[in-house]
């Protein structure tokens, strides 16, 4: 009878501490995700860029030869 109550217990402490391991996880996983999005909107989804004509190339200098 003991050995039944503790195995209950035991297994439903086992099952509490799983499930806060996989909330832990998951919340890690939902701020790396965040972060992840926002610094790629930083970086590749600039305002002043959306706007801007594309750039144009420099034409090459033409060479002289000293005198």
């Amino acid at each position: 009878m003991r050995d039944e109550i503790f195995d209950r217990e035991y297994q439903q402490g086992r099952d509490a501490l799983n499930d806060g391991i996989d909330k832990a996880v998951h919340a890690i996983g939902d701020f790396f995700a965040t972060t992840g999005r926002a610094i790629h909107r930083f970086e590749f989804d600039a305002p002043w860029q959306r706007s801007a004509a594309p750039a144009r190339l420099a034409k090459p200098a033409k060479r002289r030869r000293a005198a």
